[in-house]
């Protein structure tokens, strides 16, 4: 059995994992998008979900405009949507911005 790992140090990970995803959002957009989705749940909650789930508890907390693009890379990882996120690139901007200081915001804290 391995021991568990203590909230202040996922919290760290957390934090210290934002930078390098936020630099990665090119190509790579549903991706980003669902793993702040898990780093918010986690950061909030404390529990660890896949990304759908996540990105179902998120939903809710976003202004309607964001919820819909992060609904739209959940169903995308579902298979159904198709993945493409060309000509999306300011909403994605904004919204993984939103993700990222609500998310800032929790670990503070």
């Amino acid at each position: 059995m391995l021991e568990s790992v203590p909230m202040a140090d996922i919290r760290k990970a957390l934090g210290e994992s934002l930078p390098g995803l936020m630099a990665d959002v090119r190509g790579d957009e549903r991706n980003v998008i669902l793993t702040l989705a898990r780093i918010w749940l986690t950061a909030a909650t404390g529990e660890i979900s896949s990304k759908d789930l996540a990105a179902e508890w998120v939903m809710p907390r976003l202004p309607g405009k964001y919820a819909d693009l992060l609904d739209k890379a959940r169903r995308a990882y579902l298979g159904e949507y198709a993945d493409k996120w060309e000509g999306m690139e300011p909403e994605v901007d904004e919204l993984v911005a939103y993700m990222k200081k609500s998310i800032e915001s929790l670990l503070e804290n």
